[in-house]
């Protein structure tokens, strides 16, 4: 489509209308859209906001939703139960009867496995949702063990007629759609198997009703792309005409070259897709459609071309500087239904790492890096402090410079902000102990360390640029002056032995008085990584382009190392020795890191390190 063909009336104001599909954490507020709106809305422009994440889930978290779940579920176990047993007889080996055969194990398992609790569920939910959104039960850790129990089990239910699918309050799983242009086709326009299609229809209905002019649908992980397809495709099927549907967010981004040669995708799902950041490429985006002139005057989109069919990308141009990007703006967004007591707003100081160098990681890939000035970091601290409420923050730079942060923290409490803070961090010798004093005194309560792996030769592979013998004790420092200390791990890095993935498990026990919690993941090559830009020097011999042409990552073979299965066990491992060894101590049940930060600055480091839920966890379970 070419802006000129839009219509376009000059009477009616220009309305940009921002989408934050599911799925992902519905307990705060996501970044990709305040931060646009602010910027827009600063500018004169006018800017609409709707969570449908935050909506779905209070949609579907609802008595009235699980009761017909239920209702529908005892149906399909009676009509798959006869299925299962004819087609066994018949010696059916299709691939749906497979499906049949599966869902109706994990039906039969799932009633076995609760009870009684999947008829409450229905009675409870209300009280659950209650828990997390209310102080008073959220900083009970009892009520809010029980109440993340109850939704678990309830998200369980809700996905069981979509089963292989899987909903999660921090997750979605989708095996039967590829990161392949006809497999998400497929499924992000049908009914059968996808669980958000009913929902984001009459969705689309509504957004549409507010006679939107751009509406943006901001995709940012793997777990939004079948929603959030789902959505744009609605919406490119029922917009009137000149209404663009852009698809934004930072997850296709990285795949540019295969969506150019994708017309098909475009045809179905939107009639632009940004690349990179937005605030000042949708300012020119809503100037270009208000003036009816050609999209190719866009900055760092793909379009499609209406006249020859094709796929285009526009032109690329730099980012707005962080100096000049407005504050966020949360006008519209419902405060309210967020699962949390206490909002945690996102905050950004820096683009890109200043580091930099480690091999595995592609995070700065089409990133221009940048550092927002400190007068303007905290007057938008205040800002957001004074007009919504908000005194607890997450800062998501890939890690925020020593000099800086010490700046800031002294800034902080200078000006008796009264603010709370988390954020990531290197292990570097900068972090002495007066530092990290002056840090927590500011309100820093936790920071997620880049510690990787406990084995020195993984970790030289990778690259850390840190002093790993000094290591431990920035971390014990760090822990006796009251900040909590969160350790990022992964397993199977190319050519990591099982030796080598143990050392990292049991450094972690050992550490334990000073890593405080940790966060396994599984290394992926990133096809944008500097791994993968000199494969064959890390034990990489064999890179298969991967046959989901969407994917940033790539399968591959390595010299020795773990394989597949045995990455899992490790995982396994990892998770069975370290509950044991945390004595299943409060923030494994705590879940998120938010939820660990305000508990950290409700009750302290040590109610949290020493509070042990097992045994009340398993005395309420009893009772179901």
């Amino acid at each position: 489509m070419n802006a000129e063909e839009a219509v376009h009336n000059p009477e009616k104001e220009f309305t940009t209308l921002l989408v934050f599909p599911p799925q992902w954490t519905p307990q705060n507020p996501h970044f990709a859209i305040s931060s646009i709106a602010g910027h827009l809305r600063k500018h004169g422009y006018k800017v609409l906001l709707r969570d449908l994440n935050v909506e779905y889930y209070e949609h579907v978290l609802s008595p009235e939703f699980l009761r017909t779940t239920l209702d529908k579920i005892k149906v399909d176990y009676t009509f798959l139960s006869t299925q299962v047993m004819l087609k066994t007889l018949m010696q059916d080996q299709s691939f749906e009867f497979q499906l049949e055969a599966m869902r109706f194990m994990a039906i039969d398992e799932y009633f076995k496995n609760i009870g009684s609790l999947a008829e409450k569920l229905p009675s409870i939910i209300l009280d659950a949702k209650e828990t997390l959104r209310d102080a008073r039960r959220f900083y009970n850790p009892h009520l809010l063990v029980d109440a993340f129990y109850t939704i678990d089990k309830a998200l369980e239910l809700i996905s069981l007629p979509y089963h292989p699918s899987k909903l999660s309050f921090n997750g979605f799983e989708h095996p039967m759609s590829m990161l392949v242009t006809h497999s998400l086709i497929e499924n992000a326009t049908s009914p059968k198997g996808n669980m958000f299609y009913e929902f984001m229809e009459v969705a689309a209905d509504q957004l549409l009703e507010e006679k939107p002019d751009l509406i943006g649908v901001s995709i940012n992980s793997f777990s939004q792309v079948l929603p959030g397809l789902t959505l744009a495709g609605h919406l490119k099927r029922k917009a009137p005409a000149g209404c663009v549907v852009n698809i934004g967010g930072n997850f296709f981004s990285r795949v540019k070259e295969a969506l150019m040669s994708r017309p098909e995708f475009f045809e179905t799902f939107c009639h632009t897709l940004a690349m990179g950041e937005g605030e000042k490429r949708t300012i020119m985006f809503v100037d270009e459609l208000k003036g009816g002139r050609d999209l190719s005057r866009v900055p760092n989109i793909l379009y499609y071309d209406e006249k020859d069919k094709t796929v285009k990308f526009s032109y690329e141009d730099m980012p707005e500087k962080m100096e000049n990007l407005s504050f966020q703006d949360f006008t519209g967004l419902p405060m309210e239904l967020y699962f949390t007591p206490e909002i945690v707003g996102c905050l950004q100081s820096s683009k890109g790492c200043y580091w930099g160098k480690c091999t595995f990681c592609d995070t700065d890939f089409g990133i221009h890096k940048d550092i927002k000035p400190l007068d303007r970091m905290l007057e938008e601290m205040r800002h957001m402090k004074e007009k919504f409420g908000i005194r607890h923050f997450e800062f998501i730079d890939e890690s925020i410079h020593p000099a800086y942060m010490k700046q800031m923290a002294q800034r902080l409490i200078d000006e008796k902000l009264d603010v709370f803070w988390f954020c990531n961090g290197r292990l570097e010798e900068s972090f002495n102990k007066d530092m990290l004093e002056l840090l927590h005194k500011s309100g820093l309560s936790m920071v997620l360390w880049g510690y990787e792996s406990g084995n020195r030769r993984i970790n030289e592979l990778i690259n850390k640029g840190v002093d790993l013998d000094r290591r431990y004790d920035i971390l014990k420092n760090s822990s006796d002056t009251g900040i909590w200390n969160f350790a990022y791990i992964f397993f199977g890095f190319p050519t990591e032995t099982r030796d080598e993935a143990m050392e990292t498990i049991d450094s972690i026990i050992e550490h334990k008085d000073k890593i405080h919690s940790y966060g396994r993941s599984v290394f992926t090559l990133g096809r944008h990584s500097l791994l993968y830009l000199d494969a064959q020097k890390y034990g990489i011999f064999d890179i298969v382009e991967d046959s989901e042409e969407l994917s940033t990552n790539l399968h591959y073979s390595s010299k020795g190392g773990l394989t597949d299965k045995e990455i899992d066990e490790m995982m396994k491992i990892c998770t069975d020795k370290c509950a044991e060894a945390y004595e299943h101590s409060l923030w494994f049940y705590l879940r998120y890191r938010e939820n660990i930060h305000l508990y950290l600055v409700k009750h302290g480091k040590d109610f949290v390190q020493d509070f042990k839920v097992e045994q009340a966890f398993q005395k309420h379970l009893q009772t179901w």
